[in-house]
């Protein structure tokens, strides 16, 4: 007899969701909000970044970037998830499938780049004030911004299509929420073992090199302000650390934890929280904490456009 809910063709069957109809209506009624001020948040930090000319320096410029990618993780998973919370499966043609898999991909490991770039810029700017529009040009800032898309597109790239040549003669029902690369590969009839590798050689080379530059530009700002100007470099790289303790906890806990901790359900909460609640708390962060996005959305506000005098 043929399993009930069997997807046919090339469809993708995510089954990834909490059999009890009650407990899927109460995650829904917690996720619908977090998702749309998620994409309230980045969204109007963008743009405020944009529209506001104070705003117009590289922290910002690198902010607005990373509120982008945010938006782009969070509104390629989250749609699929709530309407997996309320139908209790969802269904992905293949295309979709693959595009959201690109897509999140591409998001994520473009961030983890985007970040090193900020801890770059934070670097200049308190270890050289005086020469910091001299170290980070406008030009340099567009180039480390195009250089993590780069990086991140070309990741997903690699995965996606090497995962979407393989044969899925396995069926196509997925225990997750949504299409991530290492459910995908656990469908498939033939060696994975060069994606396995290549997943690990990749993300592994981007998030380890993107967290050790993190580190060695924090460890130069330490060494350079000393314990005098310890305070004044923790109130300017508070909202960046924190939104970096955030990612990297959360990559370290899903990939770092020893092998007899895995557990399909805190894999999908881990993922849950990478791919919804993490886009929804940097603007958080990045807002309450800063005074210079405060004074700049209070002024849109109030409808002040210009904020000095000739």
């Amino acid at each position: 007899m043929a399993e009930p809910n069997r997807t046919a063709g090339t469809d993708f069957l995510l089954v990834g969701f909490p059999s009890r109809r009650d407990l899927r209506l109460l995650f829904f009624s917690l996720m619908l909000p977090v998702f749309l001020l998620g994409v309230a948040g980045n969204l109007g930090l963008a743009v405020l970044i944009w529209a506001e000319r104070s705003l117009h320096t590289p922290m910002y410029y690198f902010l607005s970037h990373l509120a982008l990618l945010d938006l782009c993780s969070c509104c390629s998973v989250a749609p699929v998830i709530l309407h997996g919370l309320l139908a209790s499966q969802a269904t992905l043609a293949g295309p979709a499938c693959a595009l959201q898999m690109f897509f999140f991909a591409t998001a994520g490991d473009a961030e983890c780049c985007l970040l090193a770039a900020m801890a770059y810029d934070r670097y200049a700017a308190v270890c050289r004030p005086l020469h910091y529009q001299a170290t980070m040009p406008p030009r340099l800032c567009r180039g480390l911004v195009l250089g993590s898309y780069a990086a991140g597109a070309t990741s997903a790239a690699v995965h996606t299509s090497l995962a979407f040549r393989l044969p899925f003669c396995r069926g196509r029902v997925l225990d997750h929420f949504f299409c991530v690369i290492p459910s995908v590969l656990d469908l498939a009839c033939a060696d994975t073992s060069l994606n396995q590798a290549l997943l690990l050689a990749i993300c592994g080379a981007i998030q380890s090199v993107t967290l050790m530059a993190i580190l060695a530009s924090y460890g130069l700002i330490l060494g350079a302000v000393g314990r005098a100007g310890l305070r004044r470099a923790a109130s300017t790289c508070s909202s960046h650390l924190a939104a970096v303790a955030v990612l990297y906890g959360t990559i370290i806990f899903m990939y770092l934890r020893p092998e007899g901790s895995y557990t399909a359900q805190a894999d999908k909460m881990a993922a849950a929280f990478y791919t919804v609640i993490i886009p929804t708390l940097n603007p958080a962060i990045y807002s309450l904490r800063n005074a210079d996005v405060k004074g700049g959305l209070a002024r849109r506000l109030r409808g002040e456009r210009r904020i000095w005098t000739d």
